[in-house]
């Protein structure tokens, strides 16, 4: 089992913050296609994991600003 305070205070190589931000987009897109779809539970779980993420790259020293309060202007836009 990976603890979790390790993964906090464990500096993150380029690859390992490449993929953060990518599962970060995932996330950030199946949240959307959940709301669109009206499944409520999941696009709350999907936020939850989103907020996670947000924080493990907070952490990591990659800054993401929220200036336009859209998560698909930071990780690109469903089509």
């Amino acid at each position: 089992m990976h603890d979790a305070t390790e993964a906090a205070t464990t500096p993150k190589s380029d690859d390992e913050l490449k993929e953060l931000v990518s599962l970060a987009r995932l996330v950030a897109y199946a949240r959307e296609n959940a709301r669109d779809l009206n499944a409520e539970f999941s696009a709350y779980c999907l936020d939850l994991a989103f907020g996670a993420l947000i924080q493990d790259l907070d952490r990591s020293g990659v800054s993401l600003s929220h200036e336009s309060g859209q998560d698909g202007s930071l990780f690109g836009t469903r089509h």
